[in-house]
C-alpha cells in the first residue's frame, strides 16, 4: 500500500520553513485521524437510469486501471462534454481520496485522488476561476504534476555563492541540495535523497535563507493517510520539501526530498490492483 513512513477516448499519456498559507489546499480540509476506505454511497436506481454515460465511464475505468496494473501505462479520459447530472453521480460514486493536489499557474489545475487510489479526478481553470476542462485520469500520480512540478528554475550555484555571512547550516545543505540534484537530472531514475531539516540546528536566518534560495515550485501536494504530509515542489530540479503533522497540526518532521514525486504522493503497485477489485465490486453492486 502506499508507503507513508517517515523514512521515507485512452492516451497514454524547500526547504527551510514557509508559511502555512502556501502550503494548504483550500479546497479540501485537514483531517484529524487515519483516513480509510469506506464503500461510497450508492444513488438510486432511477438516477442510474438516467445517466447511462456515468455507468460507461466506470466499465471504462475498468479497463484503464488493468492496462496500468499489467503493463504500467497511465492513461487519461476527458470528461469535459459529459452532462452534468452524469458528472455528479460519478463523483459521488468515486468520493474523494487521501490526496489533493494543486497545481498554480496561468490555468491553475486541481486535482483530487478518488476513494480508490490512483484514480484522479482533474479539472482545470481559467483566470476567472471557471471550469475549463474535467478528466479522469488513471496513474501512480498525474502526468501534470511531473510535468508542472520544476516549470521554474532557478541558478542555485549562482545563489549558493551571493549567501549571506553568518548563516548555520544552510550553505553546507545547499551544496548538498546542488550536488544530488546535478547526479538526478543525469540519472532521473536514482533512488531518493532525503534531507532531514528536523535533526540539524537551523537559526531563522539558515530557514529564510534555504527558502529564498531554492524557491517555492508551482505544485503543492497534500497527503492524508497515517497522520498529514504536506508537499511542496521548489525551483531545483527535483528537489521536495515534505513535511510531516501530528493530528493538531504541528511540525513532526521536516525533510528536503531529490526525486521525481516523494512516493507518499504516489499510488503504490498494490494499491493500483487493489482499487481494481474495489472498482469491480462497486460496479457489480450498481447492477
Amino acid at each position: 500500500m502506499r508507503d507513508n513512513s517517515i523514512n521515507i477516448v485512452n492516451v497514454p499519456i524547500g526547504p527551510g520553513s514557509q508559511s502555512e498559507g502556501d502550503m494548504v489546499l483550500d479546497y479540501m480540509k485537514m483531517p484529524s485521524e487515519m483516513n480509510t476506505y469506506d464503500m461510497p454511497s450508492f444513488p438510486e436506481e432511477s438516477e442510474l437510469e438516467r445517466c447511462p454515460q456515468a455507468m460507461s465511464i466506470l466499465a471504462d475505468i475498468q479497463l484503464m486501471l488493468g492496462q496500468i496494473n499489467e503493463n504500467g501505462q497511465s492513461s487519461i479520459m476527458t470528461l469535459t462534454e459529459l452532462p452534468e447530472a452524469d458528472l455528479n453521480l460519478l463523483n459521488q460514486i468515486l468520493g474523494e481520496g487521501e490526496v489533493s493536489v494543486l497545481i498554480d499557474g496561468d490555468k491553475p489545475v486541481r486535482i483530487q485522488e478518488t476513494v480508490m487510489a490512483g484514480i484522479w479526478r482533474l479539472r482545470t481553470f481559467d483566470e476567472q476561476g471557471n471550469v475549463t476542462a474535467e478528466a479522469i485520469e488513471v496513474a501512480e500520480i498525474p502526468e501534470c504534476v511531473k510535468d508542472q512540478a520544476f516549470a521554474t528554475k532557478v541558478d542555485l550555484p549562482a545563489r549558493i555563492a551571493s549567501l549571506p555571512e553568518g548563516l548555520l547550516n544552510a550553505p553546507s545543505v545547499l551544496v548538498e541540495i546542488a550536488d544530488t540534484s546535478a547526479d538526478y537530472q543525469r540519472d532521473p531514475g536514482m533512488a531518493s535523497h532525503v534531507i532531514n531539516l528536523s535533526l540539524l540546528p537551523f537559526s531563522p536566518e539558515d530557514h529564510y535563507s534555504l527558502t529564498e534560495t531554492t524557491g517555492t515550485g508551482s505544485v503543492t501536494i497534500l497527503s492524508r493517510g497515517y497522520g498529514n504530509c504536506r508537499i511542496t515542489s521548489t525551483q531545483v530540479e527535483g528537489l521536495w520539501r515534505v513535511q510531516y503533522y501530528n493530528s493538531t497540526d504541528q511540525l513532526i518532521l521536516d525533510t528536503l526530498e531529490i526525486v521525481a514525486i516523494p512516493a507518499v504522493a504516489c499510488a503504490a503497485p498494490e494499491d493500483l490492483a487493489d482499487s481494481a477489485v474495489r472498482l469491480s465490486e462497486i460496479r457489480d453492486a450498481l447492477v
